[in-house]
């Protein structure tokens, strides 16, 4: 049930943000302090860090939503601590794991730096990883859903290109 609560949750957030709709933030926050416990009680403590560093990043990007950066140098801090926690984790975990951590936080790094062709970029790259990653660990429904989220960051990198003349 945790799964699904998860797996749904994360895809409305996906569809929020790529929306631009700062309710996308708010339920990717309930979907990360969902997902605690979710990748806790499958024993990938690695997905756990990066849940915990994900929220604090969501928190800092609902409180910019639609404003100039004020707190970029706080951002930077959790990603290095994030950084850090995860090298010496690693030694624990996968490097698919560790790829797969690195990648969304990443992109939700450049998400909340509103470098969004970049981010939502990244985010195409991590749900692919995510869905073979839970696949192979046979969480199939939430794989599903990291696979419909390639959609949503593929329709997300669509509406953020650059236009040229033709």
């Amino acid at each position: 049930m945790l799964q699904i609560a998860v797996a749904v949750l994360y895809f409305i957030n996906k569809v929020l943000l790529s929306l631009e709709k700062k309710s996308g933030w708010q339920i990717g926050i309930l979907a990360s302090c969902l997902a605690i416990f979710y990748f806790y009680s499958l024993d990938l403590y690695l997905l756990v860090g990066l849940e915990v560093g994900f929220m604090a990043i969501l928190i800092f990007g609902l409180i910019n939503h639609n404003q100039e950066i004020k707190y970029e140098n706080m951002l930077y801090l959790v990603m290095i601590f994030l950084l850090i926690f995860l090298y010496f984790v690693l030694k624990n975990s996968t490097l698919l794991e560790f790829l797969i951590s690195l990648d969304f936080i990443l992109a939700i790094f450049f998400l909340a730096k509103k470098k969004d062709l970049v981010g939502w970029i990244f985010m195409l790259l991590g749900h692919f990883m995510m869905g073979y990653f839970t696949y192979t660990n046979q969480q199939t429904f939430f794989a599903i859903m990291q696979f419909l989220s390639v959609f949503v960051s593929l329709f997300a990198i669509y509406r953020n290109r650059p236009f040229t003349a033709l």
